[in-house]
Parts: C-alpha cells; sequence; structure tokens
C-alpha cells in the first residue's frame, strides 16, 4: 500500500492549503491531539514553507499518544525542521528571520551552490498580512540577498568575523509564481576579484521549484572589512548631518524673510 503524502505550511497560508492534501501546521496539532484512530492510513509528512518550529515540536510532542492510538503519520520531515539549525552565515539574529537553509557546494571548488528556502511565518517579512495562495515576492528579494552573504561568509571568507557587505546594484525577476511548497535556492559566482582591502563580487542567485524558475536576481556587492567603512560611513553620516542642517536653516531664512 502506498504512503500517502501530506503537505504542511504555516498557518498564515490556510488559504493554499483549502481543498488540497494540505494542512497547516495548526491544523495538524489539532489532529493529533485527538485519542482516537482516526488515521488509519499510512501518511507521510512533507513540510512546506511558513512552518514555525515551536508549533512542530508540539506536534512531534503528541506522537506518543498517536502511537497508542494507532495513528501512522511518518514525521521525519517534521522532527528534521525541529532538529536542524537554519543557515548561520547571513547576518541575521533571529532564526525565524532567517529564509535559507545550510548551503552546499554543487561541485568541488566550483562556483555554483545550492541550499533550500525556509520560510517561517514568523519572519519579519510576513507580520503584517498574506495575500493569496503564493509567496510573496519580496520574501524571494530577501532569501536572495541572504544567499550571496552567507555563501560569501562561509566559502569564499572562510567564516572569518568583522566583514561588511554593500550591495552595488541588484536586480531580480519574477518568472513564476512560487507556493508555499518546498523549493531551492541556487547561487553561482560569476565573477571575483578579492584582495586584503575589499572583495568586488558579481553573482546570480536563483529560486526554483519543481524544476521550474521562480525568481532570478543579478547582484554586484562588495565586501570590506569592517573597521575601514566604519570609518567611511562615520564620515559620510557626519556630512549627511550637516547638508541637512544648511538646508534646514535655509528653509527657516525663507520662512522669517516671507
Amino acid at each position: 500500500m502506498n504512503c500517502k503524502k501530506l503537505v504542511v505550511v504555516g498557518d498564515k497560508f490556510n488559504e493554499f492549503a483549502n481543498g488540497k492534501d494540505v494542512l497547516t501546521i495548526t491544523q495538524l496539532e489539532l489532529l493529533t491531539q485527538i485519542p482516537a484512530n482516526i488515521i488509519d492510513k499510512e501518511h507521510e509528512i512533507i513540510i512546506g514553507q511558513g512552518v514555525r518550529k515551536d508549533f512542530a515540536g508540539k506536534v512531534i510532542s503528541n506522537q506518543p499518544r498517536n502511537t497508542i492510538h494507532g495513528n501512522k503519520l511518518k514525521m521525519c520531515s517534521l522532527e528534521k525542521l525541529v532538529n536542524d539549525k537554519k543557515n548561520e552565515y547571513c547576518h541575521k539574529r533571529l532564526e525565524h528571520n532567517v529564509l535559507i537553509g545550510p548551503a552546499e557546494q554543487i561541485e568541488q571548488n566550483s562556483n555554483l551552490f545550492a541550499m533550500p528556502l525556509l520560510i517561517d511565518e514568523r519572519c519579519e517579512l510576513m507580520a503584517d498580512h498574506q495575500t493569496g495562495q503564493h509567496i510573496q515576492g519580496m520574501l524571494l528579494v530577501e532569501a536572495s540577498r541572504q544567499a550571496f552573504i552567507a555563501i560569501t561568509e562561509e566559502f569564499t571568507y572562510k567564516q572569518e568575523t568583522g566583514r561588511y557587505y554593500v550591495i552595488n546594484s541588484m536586480a531580480i525577476n519574477f518568472s513564476s509564481f512560487l507556493f508555499p511548497l518546498p523549493a531551492q535556492v541556487h547561487f553561482e559566482y560569476l565573477e571575483k576579484d578579492v584582495n586584503e582591502r575589499r572583495g568586488r563580487f558579481k553573482a546570480q542567485v536563483r529560486v526554483m521549484q519543481h524544476k521550474t524558475l521562480c525568481a532570478s536576481m543579478d547582484v554586484s556587492f562588495t565586501v570590506y572589512p569592517s573597521g575601514l567603512i566604519s570609518e567611511k560611513e562615520k564620515s559620510l553620516s557626519e556630512m549627511a548631518m550637516q547638508a541637512m542642517i544648511v538646508e534646514h536653516q535655509g528653509t527657516t531664512l525663507k520662512v522669517t524673510h516671507a
């Protein structure tokens, strides 16, 4: 007998869940709290997008009770979500704001890398509301931004600390809707020019779902030692402050003489 697949998504993707073999994480949690044999066929859980780790942990804690009552849920992917860490190198402090998983180099010494898209619905870009069934484009922009930082930190600078990233240009093209299902982020260096003072890079990031290209970003960025850019930033901020004061004084004089 074939094992039926059941996708689980975050609660904010409830519209996507309607009419499909899809449950929100809260629906799954409620289902696993019922002390009865209501899942008599074997189901394998597939993790979609938006699932919160804390809610997933509650579902797993209910599983011993489900087993006693004969509920047949294979939760390996849910356990993996709870136990695995997300990408550590994308300059985010809160894990639920990290949108990508650990990266892998496609071939040794190659410029190609891949990582899973892992969206938590508590992330900063989903704090307001969710429109429609697809994932909003700004999430893919941020995932792509995190990808080029994470890859460069881990594989070019070998996890050295004290680096500051400056985006020179960033152009994104949306090719197809991406839905709250498993997806991959692919990264490729196009140009690298690195010396002791700075590193200049051009790269392309592609977001794929079921072999379909959903979004691609061409990005150019420069990486500096934090100390160097901090001094430059301090000087520029002081200049901006002085320009604002001069402009404000000019506006005040015009109002006074009116």
